[in-house]
């Protein structure tokens, strides 16, 4: 299989997520801009709703 992905670093990402982290994981440009594009621009994972409910470290 080969993989025609362009990998940047995850933290481009990081406005959607409730707990922004900063690593060097890397994800394929391409598939996650297309994903962050589609999202309300007030969107965060976890659901804040949920994150009230999932144990805190």
């Amino acid at each position: 299989m080969q993989d025609n992905g362009f990998s940047v670093l995850g933290d481009l990402y990081n406005r959607i997520f409730v707990i922004q982290t900063s690593d060097s994981v890397r994800v394929d440009y391409y598939v996650w801009n297309r994903i962050f594009s589609g999202l309300p621009k007030d969107y965060l994972l976890p659901d804040m709703d949920i994150y009230t409910f999932l144990p805190q470290k």
